[in-house]
Order: C-alpha cells, then structure tokens, then sequence
C-alpha cells in the first residue's frame, strides 16, 4: 500500500522580541565546581527586572529627594514624577481619574492586608474569598467574620455557592474578595461575572490581580457598570520592576 501526504504550511506569526532581563547571563555553581547559566522558573512569585528597568532607576537616582515636602528642584521633579507614575498606573488599570485613585503601598499583601483593618463593618456583616486564594488574599481575612465559596472539581471558583452565600446573608456581604488568577493551578476566575452577582447583592468587589496582570489588561470599568471592580491590588515585582 503506498500513501501520499503533503506539506501543511504553517501558519506566519508575528516574532516578538524577547524583552531584554538583568541577570539573563548570570551563570550559578553546581555542587560538583561547574557553573552553568541560569534558568529563571520562578516568574510565577516574582519576575526579574527589564534592563530598561534597571536603567530607569538608574537614570532616575541622581534626581532623588524629598517628595511633597521641598521647594528645591530635586524635590520638585521627584514629586512631579511620583505623581506621573500614579498616572502612568491609572491608565495601566484601565481606570478613570474622576472616579478612581491610585495608592502606593509595599506589595499586593500589603494593599489587602490594609483593606482588612480600613473596612467597616456593621454588625452581622461578613466578608466573602474563595478557597482559591493566596495567603495574601486569605490570612488578613481571619481578623473579619467570613466565610470562604468552595471550588468546583477543576479547581475553578463555585459559582453557584457563591451565588447561594450571597442570597443567604441577604445583602450582609459586605466584601467580594477574590483572585483575578491563581499561582499555583493558573485557573481564571470569571470576574466580571462574580463582580455582577457581588453588586446586585449590594457587596462591593476586590481583586488580587498581581498574578493576572503580568499577561494581559484588565479593567476596572465605569462606577455605572455592574461588572466593575470596586478595588484592584498588584505588585511590581511580579512585572518586571524589583521592588513592590
């Protein structure tokens, strides 16, 4: 039997170039002497500095002083940048400056740790995070009354237990707090569709996107919109900056 086949052409696809990293040559001792170069498999908990980065802050340190607190030329163009950068994250959230603004704080475990201690609640309200959530999203919730939607056989958020939570505590939810992305399955939660079950039972919704925001945008929406998100919480050090 004989057979025939032709060539499948692949398909062209855009070639991007690889962004270039500090320490992308760093090479690193074995126990046997040998050194050999490194493999960075740790992006998922934080990613290395761009060089263009590096050179920013480089750029940047001579400049240094005082913000909000000087009248010298330093301080004033230290302050008009810090200010700039608090703009260059609103438009990066996809946020309106109207209506939204943009805190500085550490990290992701910081910005939610401080929403846990700044949130009110009256009596018989309660907060709401899923099992999906990392020690970030889930250990400042310990200090509040809260209850926590189970996950599916996929490891993806219940929706229809969290519908049920909501419905049973009859607008007593105070907070939706949940991951945009998990770091340890890579599950997706569907957010826009929690955040409109969150605000038509009156909760107000927060999400960890610092394992999201790495690969793809994500917007906050207009206050009309039912499926916005109320607050966001990210971290540069999972994109590409050292710090924070």
């Amino acid at each position: 039997m004989t057979t025939t086949s032709r060539p499948i052409a692949a398909k062209r696809t855009t070639a991007y170039p690889r962004p270039r990293i500090v320490g992308a040559r760093t090479e690193v001792p074995l126990f046997d002497g040998k050194h050999v170069r490194y493999v960075n498999l740790d992006s998922a908990a934080s990613t290395p500095p761009l060089v263009k980065v590096r050179q920013a802050v480089e750029d940047f340190l001579p400049w240094y002083s005082s913000v909000h607190r000087g009248a010298g030329y330093k301080s004033r163009l230290s302050t008009y940048l810090y200010e700039h950068a608090r703009e260059v994250v609103m438009r990066f959230s996809n946020a309106n400056p109207a209506t939204h603004v943009v805190v500085f704080v550490r990290n992701t475990t910081e910005a939610l740790n401080l929403l846990s201690h700044r949130i009110v609640l009256e009596a018989g309200e309660l907060i709401l995070t899923t099992r999906l959530e990392h020690h970030s999203n889930l250990l400042p919730w310990y200090r509040c009354p809260y209850e926590l939607v189970e996950l599916t056989s996929d490891g993806s958020i219940d929706m229809e237990d969290l519908e049920q939570r909501l419905k049973k505590h009859k607008g007593k939810v105070r907070l939706v707090t949940v991951s945009a992305a998990s770091n340890v399955t890579g599950i997706l939660p569907d957010i826009r569709r929690i955040a409109r079950l969150a605000h038509a039972h009156g909760a107000l919704i927060a999400v960890d996107a610092a394992q999201l925001l790495p690969h793809r945008s994500f917007a906050m929406g207009a206050v009309s919109d039912p499926e916005r998100i109320d607050l966001m919480a990210f971290s540069g050090h999972k994109l590409y900056a050292p710090y924070g």
